[in-house]
């Protein structure tokens, strides 16, 4: 069985643009890759770090940055 861990950078103190801390944010953001998808499978407990702000969405993975969810 594989699996894909994505690990989430730590804080450092600042979040990148169009990005907010979140104490309990949902573990498996939303990306351009899954962002036409109605419901997406996720582990639902809390993770702590920097979050895409409403409307905007990872353009690939937990590294990469927050863009409008139109521009996917």
């Amino acid at each position: 069985m594989l699996m894909s861990i994505e690990s989430r950078p730590t804080y450092d103190g600042t979040c990148g643009i169009n990005e907010e801390f979140v104490t309990c944010g949902i573990e498996c953001e939303r990306s351009c890759s899954n962002v036409r998808v109605p419901q997406i499978t996720c582990n639902h407990m809390c993770a702590i770090g920097c979050f895409c702000v409403k409307g905007f969405v990872r353009r690939s993975d937990a590294n990469s940055a927050c863009i409008r969810d139109t521009e996917c």
